[in-house]
């Protein structure tokens, strides 16, 4: 149990670090996301006391300078050197949850923090993995461009579509979790992989699941209890069978959905836009045009 005088930081909670660190240039926590969680950071020197996070802590640093961070780990002092060449190499760092952790930095640097919710990740692909078993391990200056990727991709979300980024966010952490198990747990975990796809009348009920939901705040853990496999495999095999991801098949049904729709002339765009489940106008815009080449309004000309 963690002592008394550490702070047991949730960051699924509102200003969770303020205790220890200004406020984020950008935050995941007004998109409603879960399993996963963002912050992007610009500190100043900074002392940040012992902790216990409840999340495992991905760090994504921006390193410009020559820097020197001390961390202490469970009692064990690591003093590292950091520069420009890691942020080439896209090194990152990972803090296990609920590890006593301090540090220090004496420089300014910027940083993205993604928070990964320990339960999602033991249960992100529970046919080849035992909950029970999953435990992360510590890790400093380790290049991994994956999670480089992943973590932009999400920055990126935020800064253009927060309002509708959900079942995005969710998707990249199931990839992310994935990830963890094979390269960040301190046991071997194999994912089983299958050469075929969904059972059709899985597929089935997953066409259905997405057509009585479209309207709706979409949840892929939702979706994959439906059909009573983990995130990891639905993905996986709903690929398989369809050639496209659950959230690029999503945006691709509430665009069919919004043609139907725009034939009816009393409807305005807005309504349809929010009848088909897009955040606003704009992104309902934005992905019609991807899927389509052309504006709402110039289809409902035709």
């Amino acid at each position: 149990m963690p002592e008394e005088k550490a702070l047991t930081i949730d960051y699924s909670q509102k200003d969770a670090a303020s205790t220890f660190a200004p406020k984020p240039l950008l935050s995941s926590q007004q998109a409603g996301w879960r399993n996963i969680h963002l912050a992007h950071y610009q500190l100043p020197a900074i002392e940040v006391p012992e902790i216990y996070n409840v999340q495992h802590v991905i760090v994504i640093p921006f390193w410009k300078q020559p820097v020197e961070v001390e961390l202490i780990a469970e009692g064990k002092r690591y003093l590292t050197q950091h520069d420009q060449k890691e942020t080439a190499l896209n090194c990152i760092e990972v803090l296990p949850a609920y590890v006593p952790i301090s540090s220090k930095c004496k420089q300014e640097i910027e940083l993205m923090h993604c928070y990964l919710e320990p339960t999602f990740l033991a249960h992100a692909a529970h046919e080849s993995v035992n909950p029970d078993r999953v435990e992360v391990k510590l890790a400093l200056q380790a290049p991994d461009p994956l999670v480089c990727q992943i973590g932009l991709a999400l920055r990126s979300v935020l800064e253009t579509d927060a309002n509708n980024s959900y079942f995005y966010a969710e998707s990249m952490a199931t990839a992310l979790a994935a990830h963890f198990l094979k390269y960040y747990s301190t046991r071997k975990h194999f994912l089983q992989e299958y050469e075929d796809g969904l059972p059709k009348y899985k597929l089935k009920q997953a066409f259905e699941y997405v057509a009585a939901h479209l309207h709706q705040d979409v949840s892929l853990v939702e979706i994959s209890e439906e059909l009573g496999i983990s995130q990891y495999y639905f993905c996986r095999l709903f690929k398989k069978s369809t050639g496209m991801s659950p959230h690029a098949y999503l945006i691709q049904q509430r665009v069919e959905r919004s043609k139907q729709l725009l034939k009816q002339r009393g409807r305005t765009i807005n309504e349809i836009a929010v009848e088909c489940g897009f955040a606003n106008p704009s992104h309902f815009a934005k992905c019609f045009r991807r899927y389509t080449g052309i504006s709402p309004n110039q289809f409902r000309m035709m």
